[in-house]
């Protein structure tokens, strides 16, 4: 008669399953069979305007932002004279529809190190805000976040986001947050737009830059992009093994960018016409060992509003 497994082993099997089945299983099954697993606040489409939001700051959310509000948006205060020349980062295409980079270098080396200690005494466990109440729920967004101050490098990073869109009439950036992610965290599938834009106004874009990726695992996930065929771009994706040689063949759908200190992903969430793009349903995967920091640079757009 065999023998049966040991009870740790079966324990350790289970918590192995567990992000295997949130990160991979759940979003494929929800991708082929929609109507086959119950819907909840985190893992499905909105089902209308007001339904799922993904903000830091509940107060935010409303028919029309107080732009004069500096406890979410920053001011156009004038730049700093001493913003160091960020002329040297390289940029990639990754798709025009929606606009997706990827940015070399967008930060230096120096500024991420600012950047990690300043937010060092300010880290508190993050939340979810799903149009009514804040909460916080580890087993669908596990990390910390740290607002940060508006010090000369963050304000630099500010112009350097409004410089990199082309100084749009409008768009106006957010208070940049911190977010760090310890062995386990993760944030599940997400969108970062609202749908409020008729209301008023919503994030037109977003800036996930990896300030610290001293871990094992972590990326950030696009399960509805698709992989590119050229094999460059495994710099900066997670590929497949059996997928090299001069021309990578076509995947299936589903992106993962790798966290590399100083690099950035930038991507446009809305349409023209207003209305979000789904192609922008992203997550954290689990960090496996070690710990990632990212810095959220989030742009608002609303039109006609002084």
């Amino acid at each position: 008669m065999p023998s049966l497994p040991k009870l740790s082993t079966v324990i350790t099997w289970f918590l192995y399953s567990i992000p295997i089945y949130i990160f991979v299983l759940d979003p494929l099954l929800r991708g082929f069979f929609p109507g086959l697993l119950p819907a909840s606040d985190s893992d499905s489409e909105p089902r209308s305007n007001k339904d799922i939001f993904d903000f830091d700051d509940a107060a935010a959310i409303g028919p029309g932002l107080n732009l004069t509000d500096d406890s979410f948006i920053s001011p156009e205060d004038g730049v700093p004279f001493d913003c160091p020349n960020a002329e040297g980062y390289r940029v990639h295409l990754l798709s025009r529809a929606p606009l997706i980079m990827y940015i070399e270098n967008f930060i230096s080396e120096t500024e991420a190190n600012h950047l990690l200690d300043v937010s060092i005494p300010n880290y508190k466990p993050s939340i979810l805000y799903d149009g009514h109440t804040e909460r916080i729920d580890p087993t669908k967004r596990l990390s910390d976040r740290a607002l940060l101050d508006r010090d000369n490098t963050v304000r630099c990073l500010e112009d350097r986001a409004r410089a990199f869109q082309g100084w749009r009439p409008n768009l106006y950036i957010e208070r940049m947050w911190a977010q760090r992610y310890n062995t386990s965290g993760h944030y599940r599938h997400h969108y970062d737009w609202t749908g409020s834009l008729a209301r008023g106004g919503d994030r037109l874009s977003t800036f996930m830059v990896y300030l610290d990726a001293q871990c094992e695992g972590g990326g950030t996930n696009f399960p509805r992009l698709k992989m590119p065929r050229s094999k460059e771009w495994c710099r900066f994706l997670e590929c497949e093994d059996g997928h090299k040689g001069n021309e990578r063949e076509a995947m299936p759908e589903g992106i993962t960018f790798k966290p590399i200190k100083g690099n950035a992903v930038f991507w446009e969430n809305l349409r023209p016409d207003g209305s979000g793009y789904p192609e922008t349903w992203h997550a954290a995967f689990p960090v496996m060992e070690g710990t990632k920091v990212g810095l959220n640079i989030w742009s608002w757009y609303q039109p006609g509003r002084r």
